[in-house]
């Protein structure tokens, strides 16, 4: 059969899709405040992406509408993992700058075909994508694919050792954005953190649904602090 060319064609990428949970009765309540709140945590990633750089990290795409962000970065065969390190990598800074502005995401990160202009967005790496952060996420954590986490797990290098992937209780693994923080920044971001959750803990009492999400997150931050600090939080 003769191949067709078509005037736009998919790539193979690596794609992040990220929701901001709870935007909808957010952007009912003060939709002018709600923009400026993911937008300027947007920025701050951003401009942290920009001050820390690594150099094994490629360029990527971002396409963002409503509450959810795509990344997309093309995967050159044979060095797909630079893709899937860069995603990984924004995924970690986003989720951080999120939490800073008392923002809670959920995601999925994927690989596949893929297609993005200033139009639209196509592709199986979306689609994968956008399942895994409705079906397998379910928390506020940004999950990966389990051949994608094999592979980051097995090639790890010493330059990339600060960029972890944690397994969790489900078989998932998920973004761990701590791993790229370092010294007592740490425990100064889990403390806030901590603190801010619990606000939500109380405040969802009465949903069970939203409270396990909440109780979930509750115990990767006391998880982390006291890994980093020897000692249980106050």
């Amino acid at each position: 059969m003769k191949n067709v060319k078509y005037q736009y064609e998919t790539e193979f990428a690596a794609a992040a899709f990220i929701d901001v949970l709870g935007t909808s009765e957010a952007i009912k309540e003060d939709a002018d405040r709600s923009l400026n709140e993911i937008h300027l945590a947007y920025d701050d990633a951003v401009k942290e992406l920009k001050m820390r750089r690594p150099a094994w990290v490629k360029e990527f795409k971002v396409n963002i509408f409503s509450d959810n962000i795509l990344l997309s970065c093309k995967a050159v065969k044979g060095e797909e993992i630079k893709a899937f390190y860069a995603i990984i990598y924004f995924s970690a800074l986003l989720q951080i700058s999120m939490w800073t502005h008392n923002l809670l995401v959920r995601g999925g990160i994927s690989w596949g075909s893929f297609f993005s202009d200033e139009t639209m967005v196509w592709g199986k790496a979306l689609l994968r994508a956008a399942d895994l952060e409705s079906k397998a996420a379910v928390y506020p954590r940004i999950v990966v694919e389990p051949e994608i986490a094999d592979i980051i797990m097995e090639c790890r290098s010493k330059s990339q050792e600060g960029l972890l992937l944690s397994g969790d209780f489900d078989g998932m693994y998920y973004v761990d954005p701590f791993g790229i923080e370092g010294g007592q920044a740490k425990l100064v971001l889990l403390e806030q953190f901590l603190d801010d959750n619990k606000v939500r803990l109380e405040k969802s009492k009465g949903n069970p649904r939203v409270h396990q999400k909440h109780s979930w997150l509750q115990r990767y931050f006391c998880e982390k602090y006291r890994e980093i600090n020897g000692k249980d939080f106050r």
